[in-house]
């Protein structure tokens, strides 16, 4: 990372540019996938015109982000940059405007960089999309253990099967050549659980070795967020509540700026008796990186459901904006169903039985991995007034 630049005489502002520089690094370098130049390599470049792809060859940085403060009447315009350097193009760009007072320096500084951070380097940011579409093409048992890594967010943009079982392909071949590697089988077990979450059954011990998985992450990396968050989905899902709080309160602690980790706690608080903590979250990671994915408005959905909102339960999964999924659309038909909008219940619910012909008979038990049995039957009872004969 390049030293952000001011080129007024502002003290206020000087020290405003050095402290988000400092404190960007810092959080970058909670995301153990990332390797973060340190500010003393790249602190020669304060205050100059320098071409990025320059400096990121003399720092070894394949990827920079760089900075820009101005001041006009009171109001500071901050303009970040996230480039490749090895070929100039801008990977992520965005201005921030604000109201600008030295007394509120570091409320300026807390409001910024989490919002820079994640958006930059959480599992949906621009950072691990490009390298992980950097090696995607290649063989997985090819790769080296980092690679792998890499490699598997590549699922987390998708959520296709097929492309979870080539992600874990290349981190079980991962954790062979390096059993000490934390991300590699945090990673290993986030994936584990969706298979177990999603009803692929690709395997049908998908839990019982994501809890394995998460369990040796945390033996191998106990200060790996990541980790620790695999751990709390294991847990979650294992209907194990004080152990998913546990966990998931521990990988907030070690990294409160990775919003993908934000919000699928968030939502498992609200799935698991703690709306109130879960939807403080949910809120706090859209805001963290508003280039989310949509399932982020699913703990809005179950959350408003849940109170008998059906109109807010529809919005939020509308605005989930995942048509293709099939949870999106069963969600959908609940909520219309509820709702007695049998025009819009009936559409939905075609497009549910394309995406799962045996919707009849699978969804209870697939609704069951993530529902308590009181919003289980909730649940059911909305896709009922849709018209789904269901078949228990």
């Amino acid at each position: 990372m390049l030293p952000f630049k001011y080129a007024g005489s502002n003290a206020d502002l000087s020290a405003l540019a050095d402290g988000l520089t400092d404190d960007i690094i810092t959080g970058l370098s909670k995301f153990s996938y990332l390797r973060v130049i340190a500010r003393s390599s790249s602190s020669r470049y304060g205050g100059q015109l320098v071409d990025v792809r320059v400096a990121g060859k003399e720092i070894g940085a394949r990827y920079v982000i760089e900075g820009t403060l101005r001041q006009a009447v009171g109001k500071l315009r901050l303009g970040v940059k996230l480039v490749d350097s090895a070929t100039g193009a801008h990977l992520w760009a965005e201005n921030f405007e604000r109201t600008f007072s030295a007394e509120a320096l570091f409320e300026l500084q807390d409001d910024l960089v989490p919002r820079i951070v994640s958006t930059v380097a959480d599992m949906n940011g621009a950072l691990p999309r490009s390298m992980s579409a950097a090696v995607r093409g290649r063989d997985p048992e090819r790769l080296t253990p980092y690679e792998s890594v890499l490699r598997s967010f590549a699922y987390f943009e998708v959520y296709l099967p097929e492309t979870l079982a080539q992600a874990r392909t290349g981190l079980e071949a991962a954790v062979k050549r390096e059993p000490s590697y934390g991300d590699a089988w945090a990673m290993l077990a986030l994936l584990n659980v969706q298979d177990y979450a999603h009803s692929f059954d690709l395997r049908p011990d998908a839990l019982v070795s994501g809890a394995a998985a998460a369990r040796r992450a945390v033996e191998v990396a106990p200060s790996n967020h990541l980790a620790h968050l695999a751990l709390a989905e294991t847990y979650f899902f294992q209907k194990e509540v004080a152990g998913f709080q546990a966990a998931a309160e521990r990988a907030l602690t070690l990294n409160p700026m990775d919003g993908n980790a934000v919000a699928s706690i968030g939502e498992f608080f609200v799935l698991s008796g703690n709306a109130e903590h879960g939807m403080e979250l949910a809120g706090c990671a859209k805001l963290l990186n508003p280039n989310h994915p949509g399932w982020y408005w699913h703990a809005d959905f179950n959350n408003a459901y849940r109170k008998r909102d059906y109109r807010a339960a529809v919005d939020a999964a509308l605005k989930s904006n995942l048509p293709g999924y099939f949870g999106t659309q069963a969600l959908l038909t609940a909520g219309y169903g509820q709702l007695g909008d049998l025009e819009a219940a009936r559409k939905s619910l075609r497009e549910l039985t394309r995406l799962l012909p045996n919707v009849s008979s699978s969804i209870r038990q697939a609704a069951a991995k993530w529902f308590h049995p009181d919003h289980l039957e909730h649940f059911i009872e909305g896709l009922r007034k849709a018209g789904l004969e269901i078949r228990d």
